[in-house]
């Protein structure tokens, strides 16, 4: 929990949300933290009622096992979201002769790509965070802590 406290200290200091807000123009970056944040509560409530020999029930964990593979899909397909944006606005009028031309089509290439990319990487990244707490999660109950 620290450290998904500390990234999102990063992520506020060094102002990767402003970036992430321009570069992503679906949004599904978002809905990919959304999703993360609520996991990582979800694990971490589990994990505290667990150490502390309360209640729990090993069913409260099917949801944020499932979330691991929904943040990587949707990251795909932002990545497939963001390629057909960069395709779609790129090879309209295109001029190969006028500079000014090329010029812009590369200009608009680049949201579609910053799209593409941040989604996969967020997706991947959050996706990966949870798996690893969620594997924290089943060693400490198999060693009876």
């Amino acid at each position: 929990m620290a450290g998904v406290i500390t990234g999102l200290g990063f992520l506020i200091v060094y102002d990767c949300i402003n970036y992430i807000n321009n570069a992503d123009v679906t949004k599904l970056s978002f809905v990919i933290v959304a999703l993360f944040i609520h996991s990582t509560i979800q694990v971490g409530i589990s994990t505290y009622k667990r150490d502390k020999q309360q209640y729990y029930h090993e069913s409260n964990l099917n949801i944020p096992r499932f979330m691991v593979g929904v943040m990587t899909k949707i990251g795909m397909l932002g990545t497939v979201i963001g390629f057909i944006l960069m395709l779609s606005t790129c090879l309209g009028d295109v001029s190969f002769q006028n500079v000014a031309s090329m010029q812009g089509v590369i200009g608009s290439m680049t949201s579609g790509m910053s799209t593409a990319l941040v989604t996969t990487a967020a997706g991947l990244i959050c996706s990966l965070i949870l798996q690893l707490q969620l594997f924290n999660y089943d060693q400490g109950g198999r060693s009876g802590k």
